[in-house]
């Protein structure tokens, strides 16, 4: 795998600190936005991602990766992947797993620090549910699962393993929201306050929050996210 590391983000949303990329071939199969409207499919991101996945940008070696995360001062502020996901187990299975050993090798030299991340590897699957609650667990480096639906986002929200965030119709409302069980949806503070970014914010680095952060449909496929989600509602 190859992977990125910006030490200062150029994306206003996300704010000036340092964030990571990863190859397109860590983006697990049960993922329903992989090849098709992925927000990293689009846009400025759409370039440097296929230059990282190409091999053009970025580390071949995940130990440089976690030796230059390990070197950040404690208390930084990052954000792991802007586009790609975890590092993948290469065996075969039903379904795509975590690379257990290099999640730890991320986790351990994140310990201390304040960064965060998403996945939408099957944390169902009793492999990855327990790579990413062992995660979680250290400190340092919060994942978040990525929920396609608000049924889901109950689903994965009842294993108490990690924070969930979910996608939301592109016309939801800014307050008010909740899944089918009742639980509150915190639509992105980035989203709805022009002047707010990921760096002021820090919500999606609180592993214990109890809300749920929504992710309006934005962007060139946002009509087609708007129409996927809503469907499984």
């Amino acid at each position: 795998m190859n992977v990125s590391l910006t030490m200062k983000s150029g994306n206003v949303k996300v704010g000036k600190i340092p964030v990571s990329t990863s190859d397109e071939k860590t983006c697990p199969k049960e993922c329903p936005l992989n090849g098709t409207d992925c927000y990293a499919r689009f846009g400025p991101l759409k370039m440097h991602w296929a230059k990282v996945s190409a091999g053009k940008r970025g580390l071949d070696r995940w130990s440089l990766f976690c030796k230059a995360v390990s070197r950040f001062p404690a208390g930084q502020k990052w954000r792991h992947n802007q586009a790609g996901d975890l590092p993948k187990d290469g065996r075969r299975s039903k379904v795509d797993r975590i690379h257990r050993s290099k999640l730890k090798q991320l986790t351990d030299a994140s310990a201390g620090k304040r960064g965060w991340t998403y996945t939408h590897y099957d944390p169902t699957d009793a492999h990855n549910r327990k790579a990413i609650a062992d995660a979680n667990s250290v400190g340092g480096l919060t994942i978040n699962l990525s929920a396609d639906s608000l049924p889901e986002a109950d689903s994965y929200h009842a294993l108490g393993i990690a924070p969930v965030v979910c996608i939301l119709p592109k016309d939801a409302p800014n307050r008010g929201n909740r899944t089918p069980a009742g639980i509150p949806i915190v639509v992105c503070p980035a989203q709805t306050t022009e002047t707010v970014s990921c760096e002021q914010c820090m919500l999606c680095e609180k592993r214990d929050r109890k809300t749920i952060v929504g992710f309006k449909a934005h962007g060139t496929a946002s009509k087609r996210l708007s129409q996927r989600v809503s469907a499984c509602e």
